[in-house]
């Protein structure tokens, strides 16, 4: 690192306090919030996403604005407060990491008020010893990989010379030296010509503080405005909903009955949001409706009920607004909470409906942080809450959640919104808390996921050349197709629902289209698939993503 020059330099920097953390912590959040665009670019899948460098100036950023509140503390109080603040901030996987990285190291910083080289290289061990232990299958080529050898450089510098201010400088060069061996270790990567967003980010962080160490400047940070939190339903009118009982039920079949053909035409004749699955055994049924009567009456002429819920979603809507009022009354404490994450006015009043006590607002990028989920929990008076992150990239913020709690708190890795509508079908209000977790991960899993959105960029992907605004089919997080017109996809997207075998599929077209290009969609699709698959259009009203396809 050819900026540093330490070998030959004085000593400046021996120690580190409180005050000096506080300014590196600082001056941190304020690099990353400066390299954010340059670290999202960085991102090798092309889809809007954006999220590495932006969900880690957000993680760090909290803990400048913590630190900026209070005057002179003590090292492991910085630390500590930086530790917390970093957690209660921390979005998307790189935000986590980074916020297990730094509570990694106010532990190695606790009981102490000055730290030196040997101090600072054993808080970097065991920052990466907590990163690491909060992966189930670390991969090289990643973030973590850059903090260890980051870490173990530093090890070794220490025990050459103890003074904080050279430990950080070697730790530094070695960290540039494993980001650049990135792209050789990690496919994705190497095909793409790029080095990791989230170990650049790290890079950017080390760099900062030994750059406002060694020039001795105060480092400042101004904090944006926080985004509105949470689903407003105020935004829906009671008067609204148009099919006013959510009823669900399951039927256990007759020996004699071996088609429901006749009893799905019903159904759609009956209201909206209809989801049928047909299994060996059973028939389970949700469906808006205003003659809940007539529906279950004519259910039993398959078969006979195991379970029946009917809910009128007009009282419920009432309830969530009056919930919503400052002086919101106590209510009395329940088993079984849940909390989702979504997008999207239609989506958001689906999860509603579905028994979803608070919708967080976010997804693709625009990840919540845990402080967000925190918040959402907290206001649910229930003994165990089930959290829906509906993203992969949320998953490992919504996992952190249990260390702010008192309470039961159970992540369902629901990695798309079909997934966790699918968990929430499968929720058993009479089983117990393992069994319905076993129960809504395995629906989850059995559920694909396809979306069509756009290139935010040039890209080589996995062998396709993708051109800025084009338009790109996925299936699970996997490009299917590009092409520069949307309907080309369609051939890709109805092939993989042939593949999966799905006799179900659900279309959710999201803000920047109308329901005449859906409904022009499930025509093509039709016509692709025959009129045996079942295609149900609704309003998801989602961003980034044109349509969400589930497939079941």
């Amino acid at each position: 690192m050819d900026s540093l020059k330490l070998q030959n330099e004085a000593v400046k920097h021996d120690k580190i306090n409180g005050d000096d953390y506080k300014n590196l912590i600082i001056s941190a959040a304020q690099s990353l919030e400066d390299n954010k665009d340059e670290i999202n670019d960085l991102n090798v899948f092309p889809v809007p996403d954006g999220d590495t460098g932006s969900n880690m100036s957000l993680t760090v950023g909290n803990a400048a604005k913590e630190l900026l509140k209070n005057e002179s503390l003590s090292l492991d109080e910085t630390a500590e407060k930086t530790a917390k603040a970093m957690l209660h901030g921390a979005r998307g996987n790189s935000g986590v990491i980074v916020s297990l990285l730094f509570r990694g190291i106010a532990k190695g910083l606790k009981n102490s008020f000055e730290c030196d080289g040997v101090a600072w290289a054993e808080a970097l061990k065991q920052g990466v010893e907590s990163a690491y232990g909060a992966v189930d299958r670390p991969a090289e080529g990643t973030i973590l990989t850059v903090a260890r050898k980051c870490a173990e450089a530093a090890e070794k510098a220490a025990r050459k010379r103890n003074d904080f201010e050279y430990v950080l400088g070697v730790a530094i060069e070695a960290a540039e030296k494993a980001l650049d061996e990135t792209v050789n270790q990690n496919p994705v990567l190497e095909k793409a010509g790029v080095v990791d967003a989230g170990g650049m980010g790290w890079l950017v962080v080390m760099k900062a503080m030994h750059q406002t160490l060694t020039s001795g400047a105060l480092a400042t940070y101004t904090p944006k405005a926080e985004r509105e939190q949470g689903a407003d339903f105020s935004a829906f009118d009671t008067d609204s909903i148009t099919f006013a009982f959510c009823t669900e039920f399951i039927v256990r079949k007759h020996a004699d009955c071996t088609e429901i053909d006749s009893l799905r035409s019903y159904l759609n004749q009956m209201g909206d949001s209809l989801v049928l699955v047909d299994d060996d055994e059973i028939i389970k049924v949700h469906i808006h409706t205003n003659d809940p009567h007539g529906v279950l009456g004519e259910a039993l002429k398959y078969g006979v009920y195991e379970t029946v819920k009917v809910e009128n979603m007009k009282s419920q809507h009432t309830s969530k607004l009056v919930e919503a009022e400052p002086q919101k009354k106590s209510v009395p404490q329940k088993d079984y909470g849940f909390v989702a994450v979504a997008s999207g006015d239609g989506l958001v009043q689906l999860f509603t409906e579905l028994g979803v006590d608070k919708v967080v607002a976010g997804g693709q990028t625009m990840n919540p942080s845990c402080d967000d989920l925190y918040d959402a929990v907290r206001d649910i008076n229930a003994k165990t809450i089930f959290i829906l992150p509906n993203n992969k990239n949320i998953i490992m913020t919504a996992s952190q959640i249990n260390e702010m709690c008192d309470r039961e708190i159970i992540v369902i890795p629901t990695r798309s919104v079909p997934q966790g509508i699918s968990a929430m079908l499968s929720f058993d209000e009479s089983a117990d808390s393992q069994q319905n977790q076993e129960n809504m991960s395995a629906s989850a899993g059995a559920v694909t996921t396809m979306q069509i959105t756009y290139a935010a960029r040039n890209s080589n992907f996995d062998g396709l050349e993708i051109k800025e605004g084009d338009y790109l089919a996925l299936s699970n997080d996997k490009l299917l197709k590009n092409n520069s017109h949307i309907d080309e996809l369609i051939d890709s997207v109805a092939e993989k629902i042939k593949e999966n075998g799905s006799t179900m599929v659900s279309v959710y077209y999201g803000q920047d289209v109308t329901e005449g290009d859906g409904e022009a969609l499930v025509s093509q699709l039709t016509a692709r698939l025959g009129a045996e698959i079942e295609i149900n259009l609704y309003e998801g009203g989602q961003p980034v993503y044109y349509y969400i396809i589930s497939a079941e």
